[in-house]
């Protein structure tokens, strides 16, 4: 059911085909998802006229101390080093202070957009992270889990 004008849903324009934008210009709107005991964090910007940028990231596990397992850190260290050449060349890989390897990327949209295609964009994200995923659980990197 098409609406009949433009209305304001809390950060979001939505068109008369209920598509949503970013009302503020270089303003991002953003939400957080959980997926493989992990917290995926995305915004979406308005970068001018009908552009739009969705930015995705994740802290993707912590690498082990020498002290609690030398073997899984020295494979974790490893993987890092190789990652790079093995994902997408416009993703980033980082490795902060404490010792959390991270990953973000970004999409060029046009706006506005449908649930839908937001939702796909995100879920093709996480679809091309999760062989990322595996290996970074497989070197002993990936998320702590609580003791059950």
């Amino acid at each position: 059911m098409p609406f009949k004008e433009p209305f304001a849903l809390g950060p979001f324009s939505v068109d008369p085909e209920g598509r949503l934008a970013p009302t503020a210009q270089d303003v991002p709107v953003g939400f957080s998802v959980r997926w493989r005991d992990r917290v995926i964090h995305a915004n979406l910007a308005r970068t001018g006229g009908e552009g739009g940028l969705l930015r995705m990231w994740s802290a993707l596990g912590r690498i082990p101390s020498t002290a609690s397992n030398p073997a899984a850190r020295v494979a974790s260290l490893e993987l890092m080093r190789g990652l790079p050449g093995a994902i997408p060349a416009d993703w980033k890989i980082g490795l902060s202070a404490d010792h959390r390897p991270s990953m973000e990327c970004a999409t060029v949209l046009v706006l506005p957009i449908t649930v839908a295609n937001l939702v796909t964009e995100l879920t093709a994200f996480l679809l091309d992270l999760a062989p990322v995923l595996d290996l970074i659980d497989e070197s002993g990197a990936g998320p702590a889990r609580l003791a059950s």
